[in-house]
């Protein structure tokens, strides 16, 4: 699959967002709090949506979005859709590349000492991996909006799935608040890059088509 842009094409999050809340901030204040009340909620049905909603595997977000759309997402049914998903779960890792690397934010769960939702295996990349933006939110915004212009009439709906399809990551204990709230940012200009991208619009035109028949 040839991705809508390169990481080298994608707007440099380093270049717009501000550096993550430092230690003795009230923001930092502000992220613990979130991080507790989320590690409060571990075994409760909204700590296991925040399980569901770490898988990012396309068959797994095609399950969270199908029923609110009316329409099964799969390869066979919506081909348009499915190419869609996989390439925006490509390009959204790039955008918020820039920033993730460059602060290298420690993720909550290791300032804790406590465990995350996701496995211990998955834990140990996180561990390499910068906290701040969130990745997980960046495309979970994006595709949520794609999916609401595409299909405007479940344009609400879409848009509280895709705001606590970031939450979970607060809930999971991967992200603090601030990244999750970030990666909001990052998602949204994310989608406004796409919408400069002629192969973008075209396959948008197609998923409009898709989950509107």
């Amino acid at each position: 699959m040839v991705p809508f842009h390169t990481e080298q094409q994608a707007v440099n999050s380093l270049d717009y967002l501000p550096p993550p809340p430092t230690e003795q901030s009230p923001g930092f204040t502000n992220d613990k709090g979130a991080y507790l009340n989320g590690y409060a909620l571990k075994g409760s049905p909204r700590w296991h949506q925040a399980t569901g909603d770490a898988n990012l595997s396309p068959a797994n977000i095609a399950k969270i979005f199908s029923p609110i759309l009316g329409v099964t997402i799969s390869e066979s049914t919506t081909p348009a859709t499915w190419y869609m998903l996989r390439n925006m779960l490509i390009v959204t890792r790039y955008a918020p590349a820039a920033a993730k690397k460059y602060y290298m934010r420690t993720r909550p769960f290791v300032v804790y000492g406590h465990h995350s939702c996701e496995s211990s295996s998955q834990e140990a990349g996180m561990r390499k991996d910068g906290s701040y933006p969130s990745g997980h939110t960046t495309f979970g915004t994006a595709f949520a909006l794609m999916l609401a212009e595409a299909k405007p009439d479940k344009a609400r709906e879409l848009a509280k799935r895709g705001w606590e399809f970031g939450q979970s990551r607060v809930v999971c204990g991967a992200h603090w608040q601030s990244d999750v709230d970030a990666g909001r940012y990052v998602g949204a200009v994310e989608f406004a890059h796409l919408q400069s991208i002629s192969q973008f619009r075209l396959v948008l035109e197609q998923v409009k088509q898709e989950l509107n028949r």
